[in-house]
């Protein structure tokens, strides 16, 4: 779950994820409280959360490649486009499926290798 890496990434840094939140992202502390019960906030959010940290998106989700990457293919910036206009709940949805894609994947990669 994004949350725990957002965690990790505040006490690593020397900080809590509500004073992160309030003094950093300026939003209510009861954010918190709604991303640790699941709720994953817009693409802005999780955009400044990212740069703030030096890290990508992805990494906040799945604790992989950890770096930013300068450049985006064009498709990609264009996925990127396309989500910043769905809502928080759209976006929760795509996210989740992508991520079911993405083990059948993995599992169908691992299952040809063994």
């Amino acid at each position: 779950m994004w949350y725990e890496q957002f965690e990790r990434l505040c006490n690593e840094n020397g900080t809590t994820p509500t004073a992160f939140v309030i003094n950093v992202l300026k939003l209510s502390s009861s954010k918190v409280t709604a991303w640790k019960q699941g709720s994953i906030p817009k693409i802005e959010i999780l955009q400044q959360i990212a740069t703030h940290f030096n890290v990508t998106v992805g990494f906040l989700f799945d604790g992989k490649e950890k770096s930013l990457s300068p450049e985006l293919s064009n498709d990609k910036r264009e996925l990127l486009e396309l989500f910043d206009l769905l809502s928080e709940k759209e976006q929760g949805i795509i996210i989740g499926e992508m991520r079911a894609m993405a083990r059948e994947h993995t599992e169908a990669k691992n299952a040809e290798t063994a």
